[in-house]
């Protein structure tokens, strides 16, 4: 008799366990299937007609004492130092194209100033006086600001290189050469020319890159 009683009891506990581990796995079950499904981030949309824009690092934008560029090289982050140079040599082209824009229209309103008596090879050497101190200075231009992206998947990198250059330098430097140059065969003015230069210089201002 007392052996069957232990029996049930022994019975009992074991029902008794057994529902609480029900119970238990019931409740981790509820507990797995009420949590949120991940909801997937929204493209933010943009108002702008050309879609998503962002500004470029190292700005450098044109100014009244200064021309700017940037110059922008992608490649493998492995050849930085690469890319660097590549960005500089970006900026410097883009950079050398303004200057010897305005400069061109600058000469081209001195010739008009000075008149066809002063020789027809006046503005051809002119010209060609300022684009060689233009290259000379550009090629020498060294970065004021440089700036790194990151990584990609494919281990690619941007780089990015701003550069300014003094209007007042070059037109110094222009203005020296021509005075200096004994082939000219022209009748330079050199007040007059400093003016125009001068005035076209600063009024150049290409302010987005």
């Amino acid at each position: 008799m007392v052996l069957k009683r232990k029996s049930m009891k022994n019975l009992s506990k074991i029902l008794v366990l057994l529902f609480c581990i029900g119970l238990s796995a019931c409740g981790s079950q509820r507990v797995a299937t009420s949590t949120p499904a991940p909801v997937a981030p929204v493209a933010k949309t943009s108002k702008s007609p050309f879609g998503e824009t962002f500004t470029v690092p190292c700005p450098m934008y044109d100014d009244d004492e200064w021309f700017g560029a940037t110059g922008i090289a992608r490649g493998s982050y492995e050849r930085m130092d690469v890319l660097q140079e590549m960005a500089l040599t970006n900026a410097q082209n883009l950079c050398r194209q303004k200057m010897k824009h305005a400069y061109k229209g600058m000469v081209s309103d001195y010739a008009k100033y000075i008149g066809n008596n002063q020789g027809s090879n006046a503005r051809t050497n002119i010209e060609r006086a300022g684009d060689q101190v233009i290259d000379a200075i550009v090629n020498d231009t060294q970065s004021k600001c440089t700036e790194f992206s990151a990584v990609d998947d494919k281990g690619y990198v941007a780089c990015y290189v701003g550069i300014k250059i003094s209007k007042k330098e070059i037109a110094d430097k222009i203005v020296d050469q021509i005075s200096r140059d004994e082939e000219m065969g022209i009748g330079f003015e050199e007040d007059q020319y400093r003016k125009s230069m001068d005035k076209t210089f600063m009024k150049f201002k290409e302010n987005k890159q």
